[in-house]
């Protein structure tokens, strides 16, 4: 039976808010592995980097999947591997045990039922002057799922361990995400014009050789460096000298910071421009990484810098998807916003490891938090001068209308 547009939009945000534990939960995650196994901060956050790693291969496998098959089916098979990978994590007792199972399943399995294919899924549905805020709606998932699942996850680890909310997880993914996926997470009817024209890989390079391409590609680099902070929050706010019910607090504030920032960047890109938009979300973002640099006595000033610093990441990440699938058009936005997501996890991986390596030599984040808020800002010029370098594109951006 057809179900409508809107009814898509909500299933995918509580399909997406589930799936997104794979990110809004590890942090809570990190300190009690850290604390049973006696590793090193660096060595606990290896399985978080391999999965940065098997997100970026599985957003381009599974894209072009996507592109030429259609989302839905990749992305309840992306369900079923995250499901197994969190009860395989549920079940390990070793690190090569977690690298595999949170690291390789779960990872892969992102680029399957994670932000970039459900912003596939739903920009099909709506036309330029609404899409912007209908992938927003579904971008704030991962922020819901830090608000709604971080402290539920936290209090199973408190109260059993942590390998008990992995299983948790686990039974969640499989008994209600995939069951809620199958019946709202349909493609629209292609034409049959689109369904004979199925894209090859190459299809995409006279896209990835212009100028504009590869400098929002570089913004994404930053966007996807920047996302130590998710990874770190509650090792971070211990840092600070704050406990770990602060830091479980921490996180529920950027997911509902969060929530809001990516409806806000959402609608004002609908109507003031994807580019000027995307510029200003990374500008707040290294403004707010700069106050994290900061040392706090209160609290609640140190939530207020993280609800800037990191509230806005998926506004960020939300409009710029917009941007990449008006630039290609349907045929191709699969491939791009996959490979899109290699440069991006790319940062995803080497941010966290990075910072790890800073913290074990130096005991605080803050140094490496002073060089992110340089490359954010950065970051915010390159978007305005990949607008700017065609004309044409930065017309269409800012009209809000696809280029194919």
């Amino acid at each position: 039976m057809p179900i409508s547009r809107t009814a898509i939009v909500l299933i995918c945000v509580a399909v997406l808010t589930m799936t997104s534990i794979a990110i809004s939960t590890f942090p809570v995650f990190l300190p009690p592995i850290e604390r049973e196994f006696g590793w090193s901060r660096a060595t606990v956050t290896l399985p978080y980097v391999i999965a940065m790693i098997g997100w970026a291969v599985g957003a381009v496998l599974f894209g072009k999947l996507a592109d030429d098959f259609g989302a839905h089916g990749v992305i309840l098979a992306g369900i079923v591997l995250m499901a197994l990978g969190f009860l395989g994590m549920g079940l390990s007792q070793n690190l090569w045990q977690i690298m595999l199972s949170y690291g390789v399943l779960v990872g892969l399995a992102m680029g399957a039922c994670g932000p970039a294919m459900v912003s596939l899924l739903v920009s099909k549905h709506f036309d330029a002057a609404g899409r912007g805020f209908a992938v927003s709606m579904t971008q704030t998932a991962p922020s819901f799922s830090a608000l709604l699942f971080a402290p539920v996850f936290y209090f199973l680890i408190q109260t059993f361990e942590w390998r008990a909310a992995a299983l948790a997880g686990g039974a969640m993914l499989g008994l209600v995400a995939l069951p809620l996926a199958r019946i709202g997470t349909r493609d629209p009817q292609p034409s049959s014009a689109l369904e004979d024209r199925r894209a090859d890989w190459g299809a995409c390079l006279p896209h990835l050789r212009s100028r504009s391409m590869l400098l929002l590609f570089l913004a994404r680099l930053s966007c996807g460096v920047a996302f130590f902070q998710i990874a770190h929050l509650v090792a971070l706010t211990m840092s600070k000298g704050f406990d770990l019910a602060s830091g479980a607090t921490a996180v529920s504030v950027y997911g509902a910071t969060a929530v809001v920032a990516a409806l806000a960047f959402g609608w004002l890109s609908d109507r003031h421009g994807r580019a000027s938009m995307l510029a200003l979300s990374y500008l707040v973002r290294g403004i707010g990484t700069l106050f994290l640099a900061l040392g706090f006595t209160n609290e609640i000033y140190f939530y207020a810098a993280v609800a800037v610093a990191i509230g806005p990441t998926f506004g960020t990440v939300a409009v710029q998807n917009v941007m990449f699938y008006e630039m290609v058009g349907p045929r191709l936005a699969g491939m791009v916003l996959g490979l899109s997501f290699i440069v991006h996890q790319i940062g995803s991986a080497t941010g966290p490891m990075i910072a790890s390596i800073a913290f074990d030599r130096t005991g605080s984040y803050d140094g490496f938090m002073l060089v992110m808020a340089a490359i954010l800002v950065v970051s915010s010029v390159l978007v305005y001068k990949a607008a700017d370098t065609d004309a044409g594109l930065g017309e269409r951006l800012r009209a809000g209308r696809p280029s194919a």
